[in-house]
């Protein structure tokens, strides 16, 4: 059981993080309400994001002690990764992706977020060629991509492109996809759940001041709305903390192709939390593809020796 566990766990945190990011749809589903937030003002929902992330990063810094027995002392070697997550990974993906949903439907929001699996494999074999590209990679990412696409599928997926719609939603996904790409790099040097705390810290600050000056405003909670914030908070700490630590032991491909499984937690947490309908064919065609195409990227033959990361230079 021991062995099990010390070779697979990383994959139960894995799942365990898409799981957090899964629950967070519908949490701030319910956080819009308790607030409230109106969300026909998509500044309205970065300034809510904002102060999530901020509260985020506070969390995060605390947990690092407990998670990597280190202190999460800044030093000035810091402040470089932390400026480019503060932007790809909070600010600048959150920023563009909310703006970007205020104009497009939420599915096909989702099925757009779910590209950044495609770009993270792309900047890893192709831009800074740190992997090598693979036919099975290119099959996994693939099917990862059409699990979204089936979960959707019956939703007005209109095939049109606006920069202020689809487009900042492309850049938020391409966004996310160099922060996994620059946390697996910085990993080397730093302690990634530091960096992670410090970046929500500073990013949730930008949102908020860029939503204040663009007039964004949220109502005055009761209890169960700040207990809805903490919840979230709590989320984005552990989700974005564990997976930095994914990422500095494992191959980057290997850990993004997890997230395909996010838009299924988030019906299966909708069901729960709001009574939506979930229940049909398109679920379980998508579990399936997206199930084969994690274990395709990470299936490794017995005779392999490939059982660590192989770093190629830049």
């Amino acid at each position: 059981m021991k062995e099990f566990l010390k070779k697979y766990l990383w994959i139960l945190a894995a799942l365990f993080c898409t799981m957090l990011w899964g629950l967070a749809s519908p949490t701030i589903k319910l956080g819009y309400q308790l607030f409230p937030v109106d969300t026909s003002d998509a500044f309205n929902i970065i300034l809510f994001a904002g102060i999530r992330f901020v509260g985020a990063g506070i969390i995060a810094l605390l947990l690092t002690k407990v998670f990597t027995k280190e202190s999460p002392k800044f030093d000035k070697s810091m402040i470089g990764p932390i400026a480019i997550l503060a932007i790809f990974q909070t600010a600048g993906q959150y920023t563009c992706f909310y703006l970007g949903l205020a104009v497009v439907d939420a599915a096909v929001g989702s099925v757009l977020t779910a590209t950044s699996v495609f770009f993270t494999v792309i900047l890893v074999t192709i831009v800074f060629r740190t992997e090598t590209l693979t036919a099975r990679k290119i099959i996994a990412t693939i099917l990862g991509l059409l699990g979204s696409i089936v979960l959707n599928i019956d939703h007005n997926l209109t095939l049109q492109f606006r920069f202020y719609g689809e487009g900042l939603i492309l850049l938020s996904s391409l966004m996310n996809a160099f922060a996994n790409f620059f946390m697996s790099r910085f990993g080397k040097k730093h302690n990634l759940m530091a960096i992670t705390g410090y970046q929500f810290f500073v990013g949730g600050l930008v949102m908020v001041v860029i939503a204040i000056i663009k007039k964004g405003s949220i109502g005055i909670p009761n209890i169960n709305g700040m207990m809805v914030m903490l919840v979230l908070m709590l989320i984005a700490s552990l989700a974005y903390g564990i997976w930095s630590l994914l990422l500095k032991i494992k191959d980057t491909s290997h850990v993004v192709i997890f997230k395909s499984f996010t838009p299924v937690f988030g019906a299966f947490f909708s069901w729960v939390l709001l009574s939506e309908d979930i229940f049909n064919i398109r679920l379980l065609i998508s579990l399936a593809l997206i199930t084969l195409g994690t274990l395709l990227i990470n299936y490794i033959p017995k005779n392999s020796n490939k059982n660590k990361k192989d770093y190629k230079p830049i």
